[in-house]
């Protein structure tokens, strides 16, 4: 694979290691303006809270600079998600731009590899 360069769309499920249980998603994919890549991530609500989300977001981070190589990643959340936000915030995200999509109004995060 080329530098900078992210063929297809990758998806992860998140299991636990204790009993290998099914906990959730976390995806890397183009995102809508066609030029990022976007971070998601989709957490079953009785994990939520637990920092398991904030752990593999980390992870991913890391994963998308070291071994993907990709310059940027951007994440995009409702402004209402107060938890999703204080949680991109925490791996290091800051806040690129607000707009609406999907009838509510979006917060859209990026972080770059240094």
């Amino acid at each position: 694979m080329s530098k900078s360069k992210m063929p297809g769309v990758y998806f992860w499920c998140v299991r636990l290691i204790k009993d290998d249980q099914f906990i959730g998603l976390v995806s890397l994919d183009r995102y809508h303006d066609g030029k990022n890549i976007e971070l998601s991530y989709e957490f079953l609500p009785q994990h939520w809270g637990s920092g398991y989300a904030t752990e593999v977001v980390r992870k991913m981070i890391d994963y998308s600079f070291t071994e993907i190589d990709l310059p940027k990643i951007v994440s995009e959340t409702q402004i209402a998600n107060t938890s999703s936000c204080k949680l991109l915030e925490r791996v290091g995200m800051k806040l690129e731009n607000r707009l609406m999509r999907f009838g509510a109004e979006q917060a859209v995060y990026s972080i770059e590899r240094t």
